[in-house]
């Protein structure tokens, strides 16, 4: 089950229907699908839609737009590389993290001279300090997109192939969606939380395996002066 095709015959074998019904028609249906899709992938950050995109500064402008396909507030790392430069990591340190928006201004008073790299999110816009002052920089972002609806019978979502799983929860979701008015009620509502539990179950599993990247060493040194046993080098 992994085309779009696919997934339109498990939702009409669900409600046992079939292209002629006229009250879930076709196209009721691939509606449903696609709203079933859009909610499944916004409920986690999945790896499928982690993007980048790259534009260009320009001379005095402080904030930029989000690409037209990505969720708000979702950029987790930008790089500026001067024109001819070497590419240099905004954000705090030790990660790149941007500072939040009120943090951000905040900091702009207090420290309006300073030229530290800070960069801060603001729904569907992202700040860089210090102002750029030339137009030739590249700006490098990184960020979630939208998942993009399916139409063509053969168009796949992000879990086809590798997590199929997602798609029997955008399945249930969509069956969920379809419920007659006033009928059915206590089965949509199952059958919802059920696809939700399938894409937890299956972002916890995502979680654990990006788990073993993670940086297990502390970033900074940390005595234990409080230890009752000796006084060993506790920095790990």
């Amino acid at each position: 089950m992994d085309l779009f095709s696919d997934l339109v015959q498990a939702v009409q074998d669900d409600k046992t229907i079939g292209d002629e019904s006229t009250l879930y028609t076709p196209a009721l249906v691939k509606r449903a699908i696609n709203r079933a899709y859009r909610k499944a992938g916004a409920l986690f950050p999945w790896p499928e839609l982690m993007d980048a995109k790259q534009t260009t500064t320009q001379a005095n402008i402080e904030y930029y737009d989000y690409p037209s396909t990505w969720r708000s507030n979702t950029i987790w790392k930008l790089t500026i590389t001067p024109s001819g430069g070497t590419e240099v990591r905004y954000g705090e340190d030790p990660d790149g993290s941007p500072l939040s928006f009120d943090d951000y201004l905040a900091w702009k008073e207090d420290y309006p001279d300073d030229t530290d790299k800070k960069w801060a999110n603001q729904w569907r816009r992202y700040f860089i300090w210090p102002v750029p002052t030339i137009a030739t920089s590249t700006i490098i972002i990184w960020g979630i997109m939208n998942v993009t609806a399916l139409s063509e019978e053969a168009d796949v979502t992000i879990f086809s192939y590798s997590m199929p799983e997602g798609n029997e929860a955008i399945v249930l979701e969509a069956v969920a969606i379809l419920k007659a008015k006033g009928e059915e009620e206590k089965s949509a509502e199952f059958r919802s939380a059920e696809a939700k539990q399938i894409l937890a179950v299956a972002w916890g599993k995502i979680r654990q395996e990006n788990a073993k990247y993670e940086k297990i060493q502390p970033f900074f040194d940390v005595q234990d002066f409080y230890s009752n046993t000796t006084s060993v080098d506790m920095r790990g």
